[in-house]
């Protein structure tokens, strides 16, 4: 019996498969430490195509066109997966029908994720086996509400085929290159995050050389816009992503061994992993020390994006690794926009080094001001929000990233957000007019300040407040917090507490306005050693999962 040839569009995405299939069938892709799961490109493939027919078996007829390709008037599709193979399938058979991918995290409340798929009007949910019991309790809340979703599970590991999978480009199926490609979810700001449509040209890569031979090192979600993309570049780069749990110890350990050669992630978590190297190998006999150390310096490339890396953990990193950290500027918008390199001057602090390729620079002031960024395969618009899509571009077509810098010489310096008015918190963005409107609204408040301050190499929401004559007079933050816990979400909420006491002044401007500024250096810049004698309190939020019963976009949707 003949072998059926399925065909696929004729993108570079498959054509990049298609050699990649031919010329390397049993080139290891992916590696999951925790299951003991490998996949080449033939398994890869073969259960991408089972995940097609699946898909197309369940979508109504509407939503296809005479192609089997989904319609483009409803092309989205959400994922809720680990960032590991059962994503990467999903994703890959999505794009194959001429759909763009949803990725949604997995820590939503089904009325959070309803919301979100009722905003990409997608019909089906492809669902990880480990995530199947959220997938249907998503459903169960979207037919309460009157629309119907499929939720088909993510099935990888099908029986291989006797021979290589039969795929073949169909020359006559073409799809337009700015049409969706995938929707990465950011924060909104308030409530809901917004939708962040990228193109399918985001998917047009071409590897330098094939296969790229690195390991990646991978333990993180895939909702975030960095995991979402790279897993699918490194399979396109033939790249092996190593996977493993999301932990400092597990890491530090796949480090030891001295293969890994590409790892990325956010300020924080080089924070932890700096602090478990301190308490956990630093102290170790030399030469098992040395094994980590080692092990980590064979890293091609160690990336951190995301925001700002304080200089003293850069300077850990750069001790460790014997070269600084490579510093990203990016955003969901744009991806990387630019890093620093070999030739990037150490000794300039938040130095984000040059654009990248295809990706133009300017500043609103010519050698300062605002980031302006443009590329080919940025994002094209947020998703139902066409006034915000406007104005996120200036008259030439370049998107307001919000932040500013300057340049020195040819490289590029990061000096901070556009306005005081926001504080960023890992991926999410809190307004500081809503927690202040939020506080004095509050019986025992008269005056409120609030302002970003750091403390252990993160950024706190710090609260400066003054009380009622006439108030409580025992005012703490789990007071505060509890009191305003129906007034914002969760991520929103103090971290840091001042209470003013008789005769203490805020600081102004010149022009009479709160110096947020001189806020931060009179009352926040401590350590957490200092913190009751500066009659300071913290709440550590980090534990998400922890303390009260959750409500609606208590973490931003994210």
């Amino acid at each position: 019996m003949a072998s059926i040839v399925e065909n696929l569009p004729n993108e570079p995405i498959w054509h990049l498969l298609l050699k990649a299939l031919t010329s390397y069938p049993h080139h290891i892709i992916v590696d999951d430490a925790q299951s003991g799961l490998e996949a080449d490109y033939t398994q890869l493939v073969t259960d991408m195509l089972h995940m097609r027919r699946e898909i197309l078996k369940a979508l109504p007829p509407s939503m296809l066109d005479c192609d089997y390709r989904i319609i483009p008037q409803r092309p989205y599709i959400t994922i809720i997966a680990p960032g590991n193979l059962d994503y990467i399938v999903a994703a890959f058979a999505v794009l194959s029908i001429g759909g763009a991918f949803a990725p949604i995290a997995s820590n939503l409340l089904p009325e959070e994720a309803s919301h979100l798929i009722k905003m990409t009007d997608s019909t089906c949910i492809l669902a990880s086996p480990r995530f199947m019991s959220k997938a249907t309790q998503i459903q169960k809340h979207h037919a309460a509400n009157g629309r119907t979703t499929v939720v088909i599970p993510i099935q990888v590991q099908n029986t291989r085929p006797d021979r290589i999978p039969q795929i073949q480009i169909d020359q006559t199926t073409t799809i337009d290159p700015m049409s969706p490609g995938a929707l990465i979810f950011t924060s909104g700001t308030t409530g809901p995050p917004k939708g962040v449509v990228r193109p399918r040209r985001v998917w047009y890569i071409e590897p330098p050389a094939f296969p790229s031979n690195q390991v990646f090192l991978n333990s993180r979600s895939p909702h975030a816009v960095g995991v979402a993309l790279r897993l699918i570049w490194n399979v396109q780069r033939g790249s092996r992503i190593q996977l493993i749990e999301d932990s400092s110890k597990a890491i530090w350990e796949r480090f030891r061994k001295g293969d890994v050669t590409l790892f990325s992630a956010a300020p924080p978590e080089y924070v932890d992993l700096m602090t478990y190297f301190k308490d956990n190998i630093d102290g170790l006999p030399a030469a098992e020390r040395a094994e980590y150390v080692e092990g980590v310096r064979r890293l091609n490339e160690a990336a951190v994006s995301g925001g700002v890396t304080w200089p003293p953990v850069m300077a850990f990193w750069r001790d460790i690794l014997g070269r600084p950290l490579v510093n990203v500027y990016s955003s969901t918008e744009v991806t990387t926009a630019m890093q620093t390199s070999d030739d990037t001057d150490s000794t300039l602090e938040r130095c984000i080094g040059n654009p990248r390729h295809g990706v133009q620079v300017k500043l609103s002031e010519g050698d300062h001001g605002e980031i302006l960024l443009q590329s080919p395969d940025m994002f094209t618009h947020y998703l139902g929000e066409e006034d915000t899509t406007r104005a996120a571009f200036d008259e030439d077509g370049y998107y307001k990233s919000g932040d500013f810098g300057h340049r020195v010489g040819d490289q590029y310096v990061f000096d901070g957000r556009a306005s005081t008015d926001w504080i960023r918190r890992g991926g999410l963005k809190v307004q500081v007019h809503e927690v202040e409107a939020s506080l004095v609204s509050l019986p025992y408040v008269s005056e409120a300040y609030v302002v970003s301050a750091v403390l252990n190499y993160r950024n706190q929401i710090a609260t400066l407040i003054r009380l009622r004559a006439t108030g409580k007079l025992n005012v703490n933050l789990s007071m505060v917090r509890a009191d305003l816990a129906e007034k914002l979400n969760r991520y929103k909420l103090p971290t840091l507490l001042r209470v003013l006491q008789a005769g203490e002044v805020v600081p102004q401007t010149s022009g009479g306005k709160p110096s947020r500024r001189k806020i931060v250096e009179e009352f926040f810049t401590l350590s957490e050693e200092s913190l009751s004698e500066a009659g300071v309190e913290f709440h550590n939020d980090t534990d998400v999962e922890g303390g009260a019963p959750r409500k609606l976009w208590d973490w931003g949707g994210l």
